[in-house]
C-alpha cells in the first residue's frame, strides 16, 4: 500500500504597514498626507499637538473634529487664545484635501492599526467645545457691551 505525500500547507500571504496614499490608522485607500493640530493654553504657556501622515477620508475628519474640539475646549485659558482662529483656519484648510477623497476602501494584504476607518463622530458644532467657545464668546461681547454703554453714559 503506498501513502500519498501530503502537501505542504499553503502559509497565509504576508501582511505589510500601510504605504504611501493607505491611510496610516485603517489601511484604507484612497488616502491623503496631511496634518492636524490643537492648542491647549493655560495662563502664559501653550501646548501644540499634532497628528500628521497619511489619512482617508473617515479617519482624517474624524481627527479634524478631535482636534478641533480640543482646541476650542482648552485654548481660551491663557495667552493662546491669540492663536486659536489661526489653528482652526489652518485646519480648516487642511481638511479640503481630505474632503475632496472617495469614501476609503480596504486594501488587502494591509497590517493596519484599526480593522475599519475611524468613526467621524458629531460635527463639531454639537461637540462640548463648540459649546463652551459660543458661551465664552457670548459673555465676551455682553461685558463688552455693557463696557461700552458705561462708557458712553458716563458725563
Amino acid at each position: 500500500m503506498s501513502t500519498m505525500p501530503t502537501p505542504a500547507p499553503v502559509p497565509p500571504p504576508a501582511l505589510r504597514p500601510p504605504a504611501d496614499g493607505e491611510c496610516q490608522f485603517c489601511g484604507s485607500h484612497p488616502a491623503a498626507r496631511v496634518s492636524f493640530q490643537s492648542m491647549t493654553s493655560i495662563v502664559i504657556l501653550y501646548v501644540v499637538s499634532s497628528q500628521r501622515g497619511w489619512m482617508c477620508r473617515a479617519c482624517g475628519l474624524s481627527l479634524y473634529r478631535h482636534h478641533t474640539n480640543k482646541t476650542l475646549l482648552a485654548g481660551w485659558w491663557g495667552i493662546g487664545i491669540i492663536g486659536i482662529p489661526i489653528f482652526l483656519g489652518v485646519d480648516r484648510f487642511r481638511l479640503r484635501r481630505i474632503l475632496r477623497l472617495a469614501p476609503p476602501q480596504p486594501t488587502p494584504g494591509v497590517a493596519a492599526h484599526l480593522p475599519a476607518p475611524l468613526d467621524p463622530g458629531k460635527p463639531v458644532i454639537q461637540r462640548p467645545g463648540a459649546i463652551v467657545s459660543l458661551i465664552l464668546l457670548t459673555l465676551f461681547l455682553l461685558i463688552a457691551a455693557c463696557g461700552a454703554l458705561a462708557f458712553a453714559t458716563t458725563p
